[in-house]
């Protein structure tokens, strides 16, 4: 007579089962983990490229630079826009500026022959034009201010520009250019060395101040950069092209004033790197700008176990 098994596992057969089942959710787990990694990467550099495209596709749309700011540590990535805060063409009588700003000119004329259409002719008499306030909209904010000057003769310093306690530009006798932002306490200043802007032409110059350093620009390209703190009065005094004791000798036209504003930020989980400066600039048409970017930039994203990267091209393109 043969003996039935008894019902049930033994003891070993349970211990068998139980390893098994402990080396499956072990495996899954890590492959979940590393499934997790994997797509945070891919989420994190689709974040960047998402940015770049938005960033040339403002710059296009809006006909201004947009630029992408990274991080100096990597842990975050900014766009900057550009944010009219008054200009003038100076093709009225009663010159009128952009949001409101109407400007009132002392010793000059309207005449033809301007940049573009009529400018302000100054003869050396002490002439200048009073913009009123022209109040920056943050104390963090960065700034551009541009100006089109045509110089009859550098014979003596001018002031081209100037809001007091907030930033000037200025030409000396030798026709270098001058800059400052800030109160005189502390404030960023640069003097040109030996660059002088032509006579009897018309040059764009620029005051460039990002938040941490100034940039002096002639025709768009940067002449001079030196970084720095700055406070800013944000007073009510008012904006000046030429003064009366500094006054202009020539024709100004087509006068800008733009903020600088930080217009979105995205907080990375992943440190970044990027190749190059730590500013991506996109000009008025989508193109990288060759003065900041004079090659393509590329971005990259690490985690722990991986990099991903994004690349912009110089027709500012991102893939």
């Amino acid at each position: 007579m043969s003996r039935r098994r008894p019902s049930g596992v033994t003891l070993i057969e349970l211990m068998v089962v139980m390893s098994i089942i402990a080396i499956l959710l072990g495996v899954g787990l890590a492959m979940m983990s590393e499934s997790n990694k994997d797509m945070g990467l891919r989420a994190a550099r689709s974040s960047v490229l998402g940015i770049c495209r938005f960033a040339r596709t403002a710059a296009r749309n809006t006909r201004a630079p947009v630029a992408i700011r990274i991080d100096p540590e990597g842990k975050y990535l900014s766009t900057v826009i550009r944010r009219p805060m008054a200009a003038w063409h100076f093709e009225d009588e009663t010159q009128p500026g952009a949001l409101g700003h109407y400007a009132k000119i002392t010793n000059g004329k309207l005449s033809d022959g301007g940049r573009v259409g009529r400018a302000v002719s100054f003869s050396d008499a002490g002439g200048s034009i009073d913009c009123g306030n022209v109040p920056m909209y943050s104390k963090d904010q960065g700034l551009l201010v541009e100006i089109w000057y045509l110089p009859k003769l550098h014979k003596k310093d001018r002031v081209l520009v100037q809001k007091s306690g907030e930033f000037g530009l200025a030409v000396s006798k030798l026709g270098t250019l001058q800059a400052f932002v800030g109160v005189e306490a502390q404030r960023v200043a640069i003097v040109m060395g030996d660059a002088a802007i032509p006579e009897a032409r018309w040059s764009k110059i620029g005051l460039l101040w990002d938040g941490a350093a100034l940039t002096i620009l002639v025709n768009d390209f940067p002449l001079a950069k030196k970084a720095g703190k700055a406070t800013f009065a944000m007073g009510e005094s008012p904006l000046t092209i030429g003064s009366k004791d500094m006054p202009l000798d020539g024709w100004v036209d087509e006068v800008r004033v733009d903020a600088l504003i930080e217009d979105s930020r995205i907080v990375m989980r992943d440190p970044l790197t990027v190749s190059g400066p730590a500013e991506i600039r996109w000009d008025d048409t989508g193109a990288l700008d060759p003065s900041i970017n004079p090659g393509p930039a590329t971005i990259t994203v690490k985690s722990p176990v991986d990099s991903a990267s994004v690349t912009v091209n110089l027709l500012g393109g991102s893939q």
